[in-house]
């Protein structure tokens, strides 16, 4: 999809961060954008910094009713979809995965897993009308390794990985191209928006974390919009997670060690 010009992208996530800079640099190239984000406020400051063609509304995309509904709006406004970006997701504070409870964990895996499931399969026959189409999906670093205190996050975002991955093979002779995005550290709000953390706790991981993030948002979706103009299955973002997707299929049972080393983690 080396033409973005006109082109009709739905973006969910688009608040803040990535999403918001996908936006952004979408509505730059020509794009026409489709935004999603669960908070108001931020996804109209969103809209309202872009030039281009936009439409947005608020909901929570575990909700696939709300999903179709948007689905049915957007293509009211401008008629296709060419691109979808399942960008929406959060975390948790972290804890052991056995410290977790099952509300909290299912509560991630509905948003970042389930979240995404329905921005593929709601929109997925508008996509395959198209002559040529992208579908996106943002998984992490922790979709290609297991990581401590991060359980949930990890798990949903291998999950999302798996279900790409497969519906890759699964429609491949489609006018779509499938594309599993993995970035590693991003400079972005994700840990400051989490939530149920005392004041102590949320400063030392946001730290951490910073120490981690070496990549800018923008920076993070120009990788990303180059992986879709050229058709990529999978992008990694970051020297991080060159480096972390080298090492996990260099030495598959033993790269734990190796991470824990490098970036300094404590075991929880």
């Amino acid at each position: 999809m080396k033409n973005l010009t006109d082109k009709v992208a739905v973006i969910t996530g688009a608040g803040s961060g990535i999403g918001r800079e996908l936006a952004r640099q979408l509505s730059e190239a020509g794009a026409r954008v489709a935004l999603n984000d669960k908070n108001h406020a931020p996804l109209r400051e969103t809209a309202e910094s872009l030039g281009g063609p936009v439409h947005c509304e608020a909901f929570d995309v575990s909700d696939r009713a709300a999903l179709e509904a948007f689905r049915d709006n957007v293509l009211e406004q401008f008629g296709q979809v060419d691109l979808v970006v399942n960008n929406a997701g959060f975390t948790l504070p972290p804890r052991a995965m056995e410290e977790i409870s099952e509300a909290d964990f299912r509560r991630v895996l509905e948003v970042n897993f389930w979240g995404v499931v329905h921005g593929t399969l709601t929109f997925l026959p508008e996509l395959k009308k198209r002559p040529e189409a992208g579908l996106v999906n943002i998984s992490s670093v922790f979709g290609l390794i297991g990581y401590p205190s991060q359980g949930p996050y990890s798990v949903s975002k291998f999950a999302v990985r798996g279900f790409t991955e497969t519906l890759r093979v699964e429609l491949n002779k489609t006018n779509i191209t499938f594309t599993s995005v993995h970035p590693g550290g991003i400079k972005t709000n994700i840990v400051r928006h989490i939530e149920g953390m005392d004041g102590t706790s949320h400063d030392k991981f946001s730290k951490q974390f910073d120490k981690m993030a070496r990549t800018t948002a923008a920076e993070a979706a120009a990788v990303i919009i180059r992986g879709i103009q050229d058709k990529k299955p999978r992008v990694l973002i970051g020297r991080d997670a060159r480096f972390i997707d080298r090492i996990q299929r260099l030495w598959p049972s033993t790269y734990e060690q190796t991470i824990m080393k490098n970036f300094d983690i404590d075991r929880v």
